[in-house]
């Protein structure tokens, strides 16, 4: 089938992906007239319509370069600065989860596979695009995974960590990859979460002016509509993953990447709605996802229409690569 030339859509969404409720109600638009819309349920944000699965294959196939970022005059682009957001990041994930096998999904170009290999790690990769994914596994020298998510090729509680640094913004179903992490966890195995803050000082700031028509050749610029669907922050994406998926959250922070203003960095890390990222680490909590801490260890999961993504399957074709992170 011939890829379509420009972006198509789904029909608008009734339901939240991320927890089926019916609460959705229009939230913002971008100047290219992407609609933005808001659960009530959950508080998660997402484009409304989506792209379809075919736009998103097509553009998803030529997204990763395997010789790193395309814009490198962008100070958050710098293999330098990347590199070192990476390094540190995976020393804070080692604070709370003693170094193992990590399953880093989205790994893009490998940068992030060879880094946690440098640190003591024993990294698998996983990413969308298999002829990338096979020059990634072998220039780096690991077992990177592709195709359809999840793969059938990865054993449940086989891992110590996972790993997803700027990804689960990219995904139509981000709620499958959030389950596969639960699953592929040992006991008590860390999540490492890094995201962009659409609830940030700045972001909120442009989604004001937009609205006052300030900003009408770059309204909503922020959200990133050309690869990103979903729109996080700290306090939504904390309850979902306590309440929802399995999670305790041990650590919130902005963003690790330097800065270009040294002294901005200590502030944003302590208080992430300065900072345009964040990220957060998680262990998998020992009783099943919605069930209580008081409850008895024999009662069933809560088996609530929120703990469900309505009329989804446990596939995902369009998931993005990380190679801008």
């Amino acid at each position: 089938m011939e890829p379509p030339r420009t972006p198509d859509f789904d029909p608008p969404r009734t339901t939240c992906p991320v927890c089926a409720s019916t609460a959705l109600r229009d939230w913002d638009h971008d100047a290219h007239g992407r609609r933005i819309a808001r659960c009530g349920g959950c508080g998660v944000k997402f484009m409304n319509p989506q792209y379809s699965d075919a736009w998103l294959a097509h553009f998803y196939s030529t997204y990763i370069s395997v010789h790193g970022e395309g814009d490198v005059t962008r100070w958050r682009s710098r293999p330098e600065v990347r590199e070192e957001a990476k390094r540190r990041s995976l020393r804070l994930l080692a604070t709370h989860v003693t170094p193992g096998r990590i399953l880093m999904i989205g790994c893009g170009d490998g940068l992030e596979l060879r880094i946690a290999r440098e640190l003591g790690w024993q990294p698998e990769g996983y990413d969308v695009e298999p002829a990338t994914t096979a020059e990634v596994e072998r220039t780096i020298g690991v077992r990177v995974h592709s195709g359809t998510f999840p793969p059938a090729t990865l054993a449940p509680g086989s891992f110590d960590a996972v790993f997803m640094d700027q990804v689960i913004e990219h995904p139509k179903d981000p709620a499958i990859y959030l389950r596969t992490a639960h699953a592929m966890l040992r006991a008590e195995g860390g999540l490492f979460l890094g995201l962009p803050n659409v609830g940030s000082l700045a972001n909120r700031a442009k989604t004001l002016l937009g609205r006052l028509g300030l900003r009408a050749r770059s309204r909503g610029k922020h959200y990133a509509t050309k690869h990103h669907v979903f729109y996080y922050e700290p306090k939504v994406m904390r309850r979902l993953l306590t309440e929802q998926f399995g999670f305790d959250v041990v650590a919130v922070s902005g963003s690790l990447k330097p800065d270009e203003h040294p002294w901005k960095q200590p502030l944003a890390q302590r208080f992430p709605i300065l900072d345009s990222s964040f990220l957060i680490v998680a262990r998998k909590r020992a009783r099943p996802p919605g069930q209580r801490a008081d409850s008895s260890a024999t009662r069933a999961p809560s088996s609530s229409k929120a703990c469900r993504s309505s009329g989804s399957k446990e596939t995902d074709t369009a998931a993005p690569g990380a190679s801008g992170a």
